[in-house]
């Protein structure tokens, strides 16, 4: 019999639930960092997730001495859930991603997203300047999500066929190689998810037009997954030949969760980030 891994070892990225904005209160937590302490890494999760799935990454860049955010979004985590489908507005999100940059910054920032949280971050990019670079995984030049199928049910009944649609995730958003322990952990995290924000964001999601990404100048590394069932690496090329200064890698054997399915590559990428940027 398989012994199972209990994953509390782990770092877990825990924070204070802080209004950015008036009436929004999301879980933030931040690392004041060492020796490299003016530059600040920012951690921006996608839709479903939360900041503790960035721990890997967490733990590696503290103990290096970088000053740390991440965030769990409205309506995830242990940030506050509203009902209200307008609290989820595209607008909203972005404006809170800006508000954190804005608050925590320092002498030079970059921004670590994946999924639904790269849109967020590209919209943010083109309302501030004061980030030097970005490392986005299972990203698309075009907006991911579909309004319509199953997620037009009503939230009620979305909860009585939650087991489907995890079913469906699973074998979308994970490589069959990854760590059965892993996969558990992270499953049974997703069961305090609600599905009525889940039917906020798709309905809110707007992405940013292929035209203004292009505006985007700063560096930028995109990742993708080989067996990404939710943002296929296709789309991830895309958005990179979009951009006027990115570099694309693909990573084998590697589903949509990219910063725990390859938590090291991830880490690689992010040194080729930081040696694309200017010195000083």
């Amino acid at each position: 019999m398989t012994e199972f891994r209990s994953f509390s070892h782990l770092p877990l990225v825990r924070g204070e639930r802080l209004e950015v904005r008036p009436g929004r209160r999301l879980s933030v937590a931040h690392r004041p960092g060492t020796e490299k302490a003016a530059t600040v890494v920012f951690f921006c999760h996608g839709a479903g997730g939360n900041k503790d799935q960035w721990r890997e990454q967490w733990q590696a860049l503290g103990e290096q001495g970088y000053s740390l955010v991440a965030w769990d979004l409205l309506g995830h985590g242990e940030s506050d859930k509203p009902r209200r489908a307008a609290a989820y507005a595209w607008e909203e999100l972005v404006a809170d991603v800006v508000e954190l940059l804005r608050s925590f910054g320092g002498e030079r920032n970059l921004i670590v997203a994946h999924s639904f949280g790269t849109g967020l971050t590209l919209s943010a990019l083109l309302q501030v300047n004061s980030v030097s670079g970005a490392l986005l995984l299972g990203t698309q030049l075009h907006r991911p999500l579909s309004r319509g199928g199953l997620l037009a049910l009503p939230a009620w009944i979305l909860e009585l066929i939650r087991p489907v649609l995890a079913k469906g995730f699973r074998e979308r958003a994970w490589h069959p190689s990854v760590d059965p322990h892993l996969l558990a952990h992270e499953e049974k995290l997703t069961e305090r998810n609600r599905l009525y924000v889940f039917k906020g964001l798709v309905q809110g999601v707007q992405w940013p037009e292929a035209e203004r990404v292009a505006q985007l100048r700063l560096p930028v590394q995109v990742l993708a997954g080989d067996s990404d069932g939710l943002t296929p690496a296709s789309g991830g090329e895309a958005l990179a030949r979009q951009l006027p200064d990115a570099q694309f890698q693909m990573l084998e054997a590697c589903g949509h969760q990219l910063m725990l399915e390859r938590p090291q590559q991830v880490l690689a990428a992010f040194e080729q980030l930081l040696q694309r940027l200017p010195q000083g």
